[in-house]
């Protein structure tokens, strides 16, 4: 008998089998309704068998994991999407009940979860790997669209996709850099010969998406790939939201909408409390088909052994410390002892001063302490009674500022700012555009003693690098020479400290020759010049008068539309002084007839100061900054924000006592109500400077109008 015949003969006996139950059944059926038809319904009816129907099929979850960070005790909190797998978006209904976390063996794990909305953060935009000219002219004009309708605090990226994947615009909230490097994309070139295939060029996007800015913030991050072949693009990433759409209005309006409905319905808080080790859980919906890993680090050492508590964990509202220790060893206080005593001036030495010594470090009161490596910070503020300090913590990150987890931080004394008023203010009036770096006030108790109220800052330069996508370099400037800046390199992105100066002064060598048009040209291609004029405009408002190396400068990669990229510099102010004379009067400045600018030393002002074009733009700057970010009410608010704060920090004894700067100002500052007033009286002189300086510059605009 062949094979065939087989099946067949096999198929006739299922059928048989099949055709004499359902014979028994009919004449079940039939004896029934006879009996209950003839008997009168007394018999009782014959039960049928329960064929029942298969169950139906599950649904599919695909997940999102966008973020994972340690609580105290072992918990965990995690910011988990949810989306309908293969759709793509958020499922109608509320999962928050059905999530599940399994864990290994051994481990108990008790889990909460609540819907949430994720605050807009980071997309990226990766431009299609060939356009027409035409096409890249509509496509540009698309993507100007979809920005303006996109929320203030999202930070849009840009991204070229050709043989490489190189990088248009960074993360900013200006939207003023996204519309300059569409602008090069629009007279660069159609596209790469061979550009990557899909899937080569969004992966280094979205491991950029993931990585900017650390999982502190806890933000959406999107990717929006524009290309002809969408649906085939894939788009099933685990720690960003991507979505393909066509290179058009319609699909960059349609990917703004999918944006938002999957940052408003699809995500979910999740804490988790459980083991304090190195653990892994696996995150699934009840009802649903899917599920995703997740890796729990090992509880921070100081917070061992303390409550996990799932409420506090869902609320996101993290208690930060007031209070920093340094605790030294025999052999850690002498390394201390000698680095304070290299500051004196008797025995000076910057060197031995400013090199690293081994500290513990107790994060708040009652934990137990953590290794860390120490650095004196600053340069004129080593002769200060109270020093600055900077500290690595060893092990993972940290959570001591709100929105930032690093294991760098600086603790800033503000000694050599007058009664502690300005420096605070100006940070916050600079903002995230000129002052990213996240901040607040701690007090600092060294080796038992209390040393007063300091800033902690995160550290400037892994900020920098970390916070900003595809960063090449981070320098400070440094007072120049002769006629050249000079800078202190602290980062370059292949460790060759010698190459980011280098690189500057190339790019200087570009521009000496240019005036007028080209000039504003060449500098827009290398520099966000609106943002550098504007740093120039707050320091001639403030009137500083030292803040030639008070800078940092951070290039980051940056492509030019015809296949090549450069490397474009934007600033971050640093240590602001403000109402103050400039060095040597001045007489190393950029002399301005028109007398807006103020200690304008760098050798970069000297030459864009100078052209008329340029200066234009300056004065512009000037006026949107009066009127806008230092506006009267604007600069009165933050003041009284930044006097009342301080003031309500001096109320212990032992704390007023330890503000030594305050008591050179006030013999009797060591009094708290004493040292408020020395507060007060700073905060009302400098608003008066602040009212005299606006209403000179003003008229100086009028007069550079009428001219």
């Amino acid at each position: 008998m062949t094979r065939q015949c087989f099946r067949e003969t096999n198929l006739h006996k299922r059928f048989r089998r099949f055709h004499a139950f359902a014979t028994v059944l009919c004449s079940m059926w039939f004896l029934s309704a006879c009996s209950e038809n003839n008997m009168g319904g007394m018999e009782p009816p014959i039960e049928l068998p329960d064929l029942a129907m298969p169950p139906p099929q599950l649904e599919s979850a695909r997940f999102l994991l966008l973020r994972s960070a340690r609580w105290p005790g072992g918990g965990r909190e995690l910011t988990l999407g949810v989306l309908h797998d293969p759709k793509g978006v958020a499922f109608a209904q509320d999962l928050a009940t059905q999530i599940v976390a399994d864990a290994p063996a051994g481990i108990t794990l008790n889990v909460k979860s609540k819907k949430m909305t994720l605050a807009p953060g980071y997309t990226a935009i990766l431009l299609p790997d060939r356009q027409t000219a035409a096409e890249r002219v509509a496509l540009a004009s698309a993507i100007l669209t979809f920005a303006a309708s996109r929320p203030p605090t999202e930070r849009i990226a840009l991204y070229r996709h050709g043989a490489t994947v190189q990088m248009f615009s960074n993360f900013l909230l200006e939207r003023i850099k996204l519309t300059e490097a569409l602008d090069r994309y629009q007279k660069g070139t159609d596209g790469d010969a061979n550009p990557l295939p899909s899937l080569q060029a969004v992966g280094p996007v979205a491991s950029d998406v993931r990585d900017i800015g650390g999982i502190g913030p806890d933000v959406m991050r999107s990717i929006v790939i524009l290309s002809n072949d969408a649906p085939n693009v894939f788009t099933g990433y685990s720690q960003v939201y991507a979505i393909s759409v066509p290179p058009t209005a319609e699909g960059l309006a349609s990917a703004s909408a999918a944006i938002d409905q999957v940052r408003q319905n699809a995500f979910y808080k999740v804490a988790t409390c459980g083991s304090e080790e190195k653990s892994k859980a696996k995150l699934h919906i009840q009802g649903l088909l899917g599920d995703t890993e997740a890796t729990f680090g090992d509880t921070l050492p100081e917070e061992i052994g303390a409550g996990c508590q799932p409420d506090v964990i869902l609320s996101g509202n993290r208690t930060y410390t007031p209070r920093i220790e340094l605790v030294f060893n025999d052999a850690q206080r002498a390394a201390h002892t000698a680095r304070i005593t290299a500051t004196q001036a008797a025995t000076f030495n910057e060197p031995l001063a400013r090199s690293d010594f081994e500290t513990q470090v107790r994060l708040a009161p009652g934990q137990p302490t953590v290794l860390a490596l120490a650095h004196l910070h600053g340069q004129g503020s080593l002769r200060c009674d109270r020093k600055s300090y900077t500290i690595q913590l060893t092990g993972p990150v940290r959570y001591l500022l709100p929105d930032s987890a690093a294991d760098e931080y600086t603790l800033i004394s503000m000694c050599d700012d007058l009664a502690y008023v300005y420096a605070p203010t100006a940070f916050a009036l600079f903002g995230e555009d000129m002052s990213p770096l996240k901040r607040r006030y701690v007090e600092l108790v060294i080796d038992g003693q209390i040393r007063g109220i300091y800033l902690l800052f995160e550290k400037s330069r892994e900020e920098l690098v970390r916070d900003n996508g595809r960063a090449q370099s981070v320098m400070r400037r440094q007072y120049p020479v002769g006629t050249n800046d000079v800078f202190e390199v602290l980062y370059d992105i292949k460790d060759d400290l010698l190459a980011p100066a280098a690189r500057w002064r190339t790019f200087i060598t570009q521009i000496t020759p240019l005036v007028g048009d080209p000039l504003v040209t060449a500098l827009r291609e290398q520099l966000d010049l609106d943002q550098y004029l504007r740093y120039l405009a707050y320091q001639s408002i403030f009137r500083s008068g030292d803040y030639i190396d008070e800078l940092y400068f951070y290039g980051v990669e940056q492509a030019n539309g015809l296949g090549g990229t450069t490397e474009t510099y934007r600033v971050m102010a640093w240590d602001p002084e403000g109402y103050s004379t400039c060095h040597s009067n001045g007489a190393n400045s950029f002399q301005d007839v028109n007398n807006m600018v103020y200690c304008a030393e760098g050798r970069l002002d000297f030459k864009i100061l100078a052209d008329a074009k340029v200066y234009a733009l300056f004065v512009q700057k000037l006026e949107e900054t009066i009127n806008g970010a230092l506006a009267r009410d604007r600069f009165v608010a933050q003041l009284e924000k930044t006097k009342t704060e301080l003031q309500g920090r001096l109320m212990v004894p032992a704390i007023c006592a330890a503000m030594t700067e305050l008591q050179k100002i006030n013999a009797g500052a060591a009094d708290c109500a004493i040292a408020r007033s020395v507060i007060e009286a700073r905060a009302s002189t400098i608003l008066a400077a602040y009212d005299a300086r606006r209403t000179y510059l003003l008229m100086q605009i009028a007069a550079y109008r009428a001219k």
